[in-house]
């Protein structure tokens, strides 16, 4: 299928067009993608792809069982940062020493290095629900070599809190407000609000010190 430009942009300010247009499977790969890879920088926002996609599970227009939808979406998760992970091992400090882009900037590896450092394992929870950081935290453990068996772990945890939090919150409001849908895109607006905060914070404090 072509996409027309308006399409395309429609993908950027309105993320639960991905499941219209591409499905289950898309849905599987973008998350997948969004927490493994540099591309996670400029694919549509995961958390609220996540609480569209429960959303489309509780008014019936993604049909899949919601356990189902939840296990699937926490093994691309996990898998997604798993790769981020040997991807930052591989690298090593070279992932540091990199240069900007246009959607990159060496700028995003600091601020999720200080996260990291600040937060320790919680880095791996709490970072989850922050776009940007939670692509960067699988890298910079990895290039910090953080050890394998606790990153499975606490990578494990990630997974099952994000997921487990935002797809049955948003089959609730589903089920409860099937005509929600018509006000997509203020839930985007609200999400990503939310999400900059702790984002934000970080970078005056780290500007403070």
């Amino acid at each position: 299928m072509i996409l027309s430009e308006s399409d395309s942009w429609a993908f950027i300010f309105e993320p639960h067009r991905i499941i219209e247009v591409g499905g289950f499977l898309l849905l599987l790969a973008i998350v997948y993608i969004e927490t493994g890879f540099f591309l996670g920088f400029v694919l549509p926002g995961g958390d609220y792809l996540l609480f569209a996609a429960g959303l489309f599970c509780g008014t019936h227009f993604l049909d899949v069982p919601l356990p189902f939808l939840m296990g699937t979406l926490i093994l691309a998760s996990f898998f997604g940062d798993l790769t981020g992970y040997y991807k930052g091992k591989w690298l090593g400090g070279r992932l540091f020493t990199g240069n900007n882009s246009r959607f990159f900037k060496v700028e995003y590896l600091e601020r999720g290095k200080f996260f990291y450092e600040k937060n320790g394992v919680w880095a791996f929870l709490i970072g989850r629900f922050m776009p940007v950081i939670r692509t960067l935290i699988p890298m910079i453990a990895g290039a910090a070599t953080f050890p394998f068996r606790r990153f499975l772990l606490f990578n494990g945890l990630g997974a099952i809190v994000w997921v487990g939090t935002l797809v049955p919150l948003g089959y609730y409001v589903g089920r409860t407000y099937p005509g929600i849908m018509r006000y997509s895109f203020w839930i985007l607006v609200l999400f990503v609000a939310i999400a900059a905060f702790p984002t934000l914070k970080i970078m005056l404090s780290k500007k403070g010190k």
